[in-house]
C-alpha cells in the first residue's frame, strides 16, 4: 500500500495543515448541526477526500454521531481499510459526467434507506467535471435530499462549479500545507517505516511538494526505493534531478560577481551531473525569489541553518534588489519558453549570461534608473518643477533631457534655481512670472496667461549653443538637435501647426486632436490666433470641446506671447453663374446658298483676321 494511503488520517485530530476545517466539522458533528451538502475546495493533495471520509465515519460510527470515531466498529474499519461500504458511495465525476450517470448513481438510489448506518453519504470527486445538464439534474436532489442523505462535493476548480450548486452547500476552502507541517509529517512517517531521514532531505522534499502532503509522501516513497535505510539531501536531489546546493551557490555567486565564464562552467558541471535544465531553472527561480525577499527584510524559509542564512544574506546584498527582480523575471520567461523548446541548455545559458554581463542601469527597472538620474520633480502638463539641490550626473548613466533656466522676474534666493521644461524642444523659454517656492509647497502653480507680462528684449534672445545647466557644466551641453523656435507670425504658425497638434495630443489627450483635425491657421495678429474650419460639423464640435479642453493654454505654450484662440467657419464658395444662351433657330431657307461662294467668303475672312495667306488647297495637284 502506498504511504499516502497507509498513513491517511483516521481522526480529525490527525489532519495536517487544515485545522480550521477539522475543528469546524468536529464541532458541527458534536452539536448535531451537520448540513445536507458540503463543498470541499482546494489544491490537490490537501485532504479533501480524506476529510469527507472522516465525516462519513463520524456520522455512521456505532458510537455516533460523534466528533471522534472509534475506528473499531464495522463501518469505521471498512472505511479505514479502504473496503466497500454500502452507505458510503464514492463517485468519480471525471468518468461519470453525463446525465444518465447522475440519474443512475444518485437520483434513482438516493431515496433508498441506509443499509446499516444512519446516513448514506455521497462523495463526488472532481465535481467540476460534470456537464451543465448533469448539474441541472442534480440540483433538485441536492436542494431537498432525503433526511438520511449527505452530499460531499470535492473539487480543485471551484470557479467551474455553478453558483446554483455552491449556494446550496457549505463551502470549505482547503489551503496548501506549510513546509514545516510537511516536514513534521515526513519525519513521523519515516520513523514508523524505519528510515533515517535527514532534516535537509525532508526540507527539500517539502519544498518540491509545493504544499501537497500527498505529493510529499509520494516523493518520500520514491526516494526510499532508491535508498531504503538512510535518505540524505544528495539522494533527494539525485532522484528529483536537481543540482547540488554547492553548484547552486556557485551559479548565484558567479552571476553576482559578473563572471560569465564561471557561469558557463557551472552549467557544464550541471550537465555532467545529469541535471534537468528545466528543473534547474525552477530551482534558480525559487532561490532568487528567496534572495529578493531578503532585500526587503522578509525570510520565507525558517528551516534554514545559520550558515545558510548568512550565505543568502551575502548574496542578496551582493546582487541588490533591482538585479534580483530582473533575474527572477528573466528566469521565469526562460522556464516558460522551455516548455515549447527542446534546447533547454541554450535558453538557460543565455539567461544567466545576460544576468551576469548586463550593465547596472540596464538590469535596473525604470524606477531605479530615474532615482539614479539627477533629481527632477515630476511635472504635470501645467506645472513647472523646482530643483533646489543640484546633484552631479554620473558619466555612465543615460543623460536626461536638458532643462532651460527660465527668466525670473521676481527675485529668488541665491540657493534656489527655477527650471521649466521647454514645451516643443525650443531653447527660447515661454515668458512668464515665476514666484519662489515656499518650504511647505512642492510645485509651482502655472500663472494665468492673461496676466503674463512682456520681458526685456535681452531676456527673449536665444542662449548660445554652449549654454550649460549649473549641475552638469563639466559633463555635457544641450545638443543642437533639440533646438526649435516659437511662433511669432502667421508663416511660422502655419509651418509649426503639426507640432502644435502633437503637443495637444501629449498635453490633453489623443482624442482631443480629432477636434482640430479640420482646422488650419489663417490669421495671427497682436491679440488673436484664428483657426478656420472647412466643415460646419467639425466647427461645432470644436467650439463645444473648447469649453472643456484647454486648447488655448496649450497653444500659448508654443507662442512667443499669449494670444486668444478664435475658431472661424470658412465661407462657402460661390458657384460661377450659368449664362443661358438663346437658342438660334435657323430656317431652312438659310441653307439655300451657293457653297462655292460661302467657301470664298470664309477664306477672305480668315485672311483678314489672322493675316493668313493661301498656299494651296487639299486635293489639288
Amino acid at each position: 500500500m502506498s504511504l499516502y494511503r497507509k498513513y491517511r488520517p483516521q481522526t480529525f485530530e490527525d489532519v495536517v495543515g487544515q485545522e480550521h476545517i477539522a475543528q469546524t466539522l468536529r464541532n458541527a458533528v458534536g452539536a448535531g448541526r451537520t448540513a445536507h451538502a458540503y463543498l470541499f475546495c482546494g489544491p490537490r493533495g490537501t485532504g479533501k477526500t480524506t476529510s469527507a471520509r472522516l465525516l462519513a465515519k463520524c456520522l455512521n460510527c456505532e458510537n455516533g454521531p460523534t466528533s471522534t470515531p472509534c475506528n473499531q466498529c464495522d463501518f469505521c474499519t471498512r472505511v479505514r481499510d479502504n473496503q466497500a461500504v454500502m452507505d458510503l458511495v464514492e463517485i468519480d465525476a471525471a468518468s461519470n459526467t453525463g446525465v444518465d450517470n447522475v440519474r443512475e448513481n444518485i437520483i434513482e438510489k438516493v431515496n433508498v434507506a441506509p443499509a446499516q448506518g444512519r446516513y448514506r453519504i455521497y462523495i463526488i470527486d472532481e465535481v467540476h467535471m460534470l456537464s451543465v445538464s448533469s448539474f441541472n439534474a442534480l440540483l433538485k436532489t441536492l436542494e431537498e435530499p432525503p433526511a438520511h442523505a449527505v452530499f460531499v462535493l470535492a473539487t480543485t476548480d471551484a470557479h467551474k462549479v455553478p453558483t446554483t450548486i455552491t449556494s446550496r452547500c457549505q463551502r470549505f476552502d482547503f489551503r496548501r500545507v506549510g513546509p514545516a507541517d510537511i516536514v513534521r509529517r515526513l519525519q513521523y512517517v519515516s520513523q514508523n517505516e524505519g528510515i533515517q531521514l535527514s532534516p535537509e532531505a525532508a526540507r527539500l522534499i517539502a519544498l518540491n511538494a509545493d504544499g501537497a502532503l500527498r505529493d510529499a509522501l509520494t516523493l518520500l516513497e520514491q526516494v526510499a526505493a532508491f535508498s531504503p535505510e538512510t535518505i540524505s539531501e544528495a539522494d533527494v536531489r539525485l532522484v528529483l534531478g536537481t543540482v547540488s546546493v554547492e553548484l547552486m551557490h556557485a551559479l548565484i555567486e558567479a552571476v553576482g560577481l559578473r563572471d560569465a565564464v564561471t557561469v558557463l562552467r557551472q552549467i557544464e558541471a550541471a550537465t555532467e551531473e545529469g541535471a534537468s535544465f528545466s528543473q534547474l531553472a525552477r530551482d534558480l527561480i525559487n532561490y532568487t525569489r528567496d534572495l529578493l525577499l531578503l532585500t526587503v527584510g522578509f525570510e520565507s524559509d525558517h528551516l534554514l541553518t545559520d550558515s545558510e542564512k548568512k550565505l543568502r544574506h551575502r548574496y542578496a546584498n551582493q546582487m541588490g534588489r533591482a538585479r534580483l527582480m530582473n533575474m527572477v523575471d528573466a528566469l521565469r520567461n526562460a522556464e516558460k519558453e522551455m516548455r515549447q523548446s527542446t534546447d533547454h541548455r541554450l535558453l538557460l545559458e543565455l539567461t544567466l549570461v545576460r544576468a551576469a554581463t548586463a550593465p547596472e542601469m540596464l538590469m535596473a527597472p525604470a524606477a531605479q534608473v530615474l532615482q539614479a538620474a539627477p533629481h527632477v520633480i515630476p511635472q504635470s502638463p501645467m506645472i513647472a518643477p523646482q530643483r533646489s539641490t543640484p546633484r552631479e550626473i554620473p558619466r555612465e548613466e543615460p543623460r536626461p533631457a536638458p532643462f532651460i533656466q527660465a527668466p525670473i522676474q521676481t527675485p529668488v534666493a541665491a540657493s534656489e534655481e527655477v527650471f521649466i521644461e521647454d514645451p516643443i524642444a525650443a531653447v527660447a523659454p515661454t515668458p512668464r512670472v515665476v514666484e519662489p517656492l515656499e518650504k511647505s509647497e512642492e510645485y509651482l502653480e502655472e500663472p494665468n496667461l492673461t496676466e503674463m507680462v512682456d520681458l526685456p528684449e535681452a531676456a527673449q534672445q536665444t542662449p548660445s549653443s554652449d549654454f550649460q545647466t549649473p549641475t552638469a557644466q563639466a559633463e555635457w551641453s544641450p545638443p543642437a538637435a533639440k533646438k526649435g523656435r516659437r511662433i511669432h507670425n502667421l508663416e511660422e504658425f502655419i509651418e509649426l501647426w503639426p507640432a502644435v497638434l502633437m503637443r495637444v495630443k501629449k498635453k490633453i489627450g489623443i482624442t482631443s486632436v480629432a477636434y482640430l483635425h479640420d482646422a488650419l491657421p489663417v490669421a495671427l495678429d497682436e491679440k488673436d490666433a484664428i483657426l478656420e474650419f472647412k466643415k460646419e460639423f467639425h466647427y461645432a464640435k470644436a467650439c463645444d470641446a473648447a469649453k472643456r479642453l484647454p486648447f488655448e493654454q496649450v497653444l500659448n505654450e508654443c507662442m512667443a506671447k499669449p494670444h486668444r484662440l478664435v475658431f472661424r467657419l470658412a465661407e462657402p464658395k460661390v458657384a460661377a453663374p450659368v449664362i443661358e444662351q438663346e437658342e438660334v433657330v435657323v430656317e431652312d431657307d438659310d441653307f439655300d446658298v451657293d457653297v462655292s461662294q460661302t467657301t470664298t467668303d470664309v477664306h477672305k475672312y480668315a485672311q483678314e483676321v489672322f493675316a493668313a495667306e493661301v498656299v494651296g488647297r487639299s486635293g489639288e495637284g
